[in-house]
């Protein structure tokens, strides 16, 4: 066995990659485009939401909280919506169990704060950051959706919704919604349920 052999291996790798151009990026003066899929800082779109708290149902690590009230008209008013920052994982299933897209990834990536505190976001300031990504990407949502011109109605129909569809003057709501086959929900007698 001749030794050295594991040196002069990891020297001609040197040697190969020094003639090769960079692939580090310098991070302050530019900015590596970041995927359409990356899980990224969460962001939370307030006029998406229902509260119906399947988020928060499906974060393991219990970091999304939800409170809400029920109103007159049979949807829920939320109360409070915060996300713990500083125990979560970034693992998307929030995003994959929200029925509505209320909460997506695709917010800023760099989230360094100084204050460990600051990662524990309150409704407002998910609110904020939300809008600011909205206006940044001319009211583009990350999963690709538009949002129209008026910024509380969406393209997407939800169920219990607080305002109508946009292009569409009915009434909000379950029986509203389209099926696979572009049909409206129908809802069985309870005489027809087994």
């Amino acid at each position: 066995m001749i030794y050295g052999m594991g040196v002069v291996k990891g020297m001609l790798l040197t040697l190969k990659h020094v003639f090769r151009p960079a692939i580090t990026v310098n991070y302050p003066e530019q900015e590596r485009e970041v995927p359409a899929r990356a899980r990224t800082n969460l962001l939370w779109f307030e006029e998406r939401c229902t509260g119906c708290s399947t988020c928060a149902q499906a974060c393991p690590d219990g970091c999304i909280l939800v409170e809400t009230s029920p109103r007159s008209d049979g949807t829920l008013e939320i109360e409070r919506y915060e996300i713990d920052f500083r125990i979560c994982m970034y693992c998307g299933l929030c995003t994959e169990a929200c029925p509505y897209q209320a909460i997506q990834a695709g917010g800023r990536y760099n989230d360094a704060v100084y204050l460990f505190e600051n990662m524990y976001r309150d409704r407002d300031t998910l609110t904020g950051e939300a809008q600011k990504y909205l206006a940044e990407t001319d009211g583009r949502y990350p999963n690709g959706q538009l949002q129209d011109s008026i910024p509380l109605i969406t393209s997407m129909p939800t169920a219990r919704s607080r305002v109508n569809v946009s292009g569409l003057d009915e009434t909000p709501g379950p029986q509203r919604l389209q099926g696979r086959h572009n049909s409206p929900i129908r809802i069985a007698p309870k005489e027809e349920v087994n």
